[in-house]
């Protein structure tokens, strides 16, 4: 195998022929990340890449192949598929003939490729961003690692800062940064939950439709208990689906001073599970394990349903970062699982409660007629303490609307107003 670079005998700093499916752009311009020396492996399936900052990347050849960034292989469009990774002519051991570099890119042969002629290339800027060292990986967990906030600070936005995208920008960061804001000024008028909620993300419409209410009416409280008076246990909405709402909005319409309680409580399950790892690690791995059932079955309901779901409490990712959780004693089933599994499940599962409600985790909050709780479901349990009425009312009205789309609207806002965004990690799934 030979490696030519710009000190190499015979080495010409024109761009391939169009033949090779490199674009002819004249002279490569500077890189921002600029390529020191490129070395091939013994077995040639491994090509190590030395920057100039010091950092070292190493590439396989399956890798290098199948991301070639040459007119020919690259995505120029979503939805395009210029590499059938299953052709049958590809073999499992491809491995690098040639190689070529300068400060700014790479060009590879490989033998046995299913183009005649083919040369995989890469861009500097491009390689170094997808780096998948050890350290690089690292990196974009830890660059999108959630804040927890002091629960003793409350997060307010006025409504009226949503009329700009700077404002719109702020509050959606302050969401995906502490979990929650309180949108204040909001008109009590019916369904402006939802008018708000649409022009930040698609409505979800789930088992109670896009708008319900929460008020004391005791024909509602026979189908969900959130329609009484008493105190509702932390939880996270509409866990018995494969996945819950993204984002709940809960606009108070009325909350009249002579009612006592009903104050609306939040804690950061991120945290709390954090700090399950570090007390109780052997408990934690029984919670990411062992599965527990989630339903909604009611035959007789308005709207009949049944909806059940089997996963577990945490939910871990390939890095073995939490990625969601599901809970909601509410909606849990039985618990039926294996014999062996059964004590480790229920002291694991009373560790993890006996955290959860632990005061200091907690945030706390009565809302006054125009607030409007604007908090992310897959990351933040809720509660609500229980309340009398005393001849007065407390009637919210609510709604979810979708967390990616929300999180696009963050980022694509960011770029549009010049702000360096990080997309962050929102409890659904994955860390990035």
């Amino acid at each position: 195998m030979m490696i030519s670079h710009p000190s190499s005998p015979g080495y010409q700093a024109s761009r391939w022929s169009i033949d090779s499916g490199v674009q002819l752009t004249g002279e490569s311009k500077m890189a921002d990340y600029e390529i020191r020396d490129v070395q091939a492996s013994s077995h040639k399936n491994i090509i190590q890449v030395y920057w100039e900052d010091g950092h070292v990347s190493r590439f396989h050849s399956c890798w290098l192949r199948f991301n070639c960034r040459c007119q020919i292989c690259k995505k120029i469009t979503v939805g395009q598929h210029n590499i059938d990774k299953s052709d049958p002519n590809f073999s499992d051991q491809l491995t690098i003939e040639n190689a070529e570099f300068t400060k700014s890119d790479v060009k590879l042969t490989i033998v046995r490729d299913v183009i005649k002629d083919h040369v995989t290339y890469f861009d500097a800027n491009w390689l170094r961003e997808y780096c998948y060292c050890d350290q690089c990986l690292r990196k974009i967990i830890t660059d999108r690692q959630m804040k927890f906030a002091d629960p003793r600070k409350i997060p307010k936005v006025d409504c009226n800062e949503l009329k700009s995208d700077e404002g719109t920008f702020r509050m959606i960061q302050k969401v995906f940064d502490v979990g929650f804001v309180i949108l204040t000024g909001v008109s009590q008028k019916e369904g402006s939950v939802v008018e708000i909620g649409e022009r930040l993300a698609p409505i979800v419409d789930q088992t109670y439709g896009k708008l319900f209410n929460v008020i004391d009416d005791p024909k509602a409280s026979k189908e969900n208990v959130a329609s009484s008076t008493i105190g509702l246990p932390f939880h996270t909405d509409q866990c018995h689906y494969e996945r819950g709402p993204g984002i709940q909005m809960l606009h108070a319409i009325q909350f009249d001073e002579c009612v006592e309680g009903g104050e609306s409580q939040l804690v950061d399950m991120f945290r709390v599970m954090e700090i399950f790892r570090k007390e109780s690690p052997a408990d934690f791995r029984v919670l990411t394990r062992v599965p527990i059932f989630f339903s909604t079955i009611d035959f007789k309901r308005k709207s009949p349903a049944y909806i059940k779901i089997r996963k577990p409490v945490i939910q871990l990712d390939y890095d073995d970062e939490v990625v969601a959780f599901n809970w909601n004693p509410g909606t849990e089933n039985v618990v039926q699982v294996h014999e062996d599994d059964v004590e480790p499940f229920y002291r694991a599962y009373r560790k993890l409660s006996q955290i959860l409600v632990r005061p200091e985790l907690m945030f706390q909050y009565r809302l006054r007629e125009g607030d409007m709780l604007f908090f992310n479901n897959r990351r933040m349990v809720h509660a609500r303490a229980a309340y009398k009425s005393n001849g007065g009312t407390r009637r919210l009205q609510g709604t979810y609307i979708d967390i990616e789309e929300l999180k696009s609207k963050y980022v694509v806002l960011g770029h549009k107003l010049g702000h360096n965004v990080i997309p962050p990690k929102i409890g659904n799934g994955c860390s990035i």
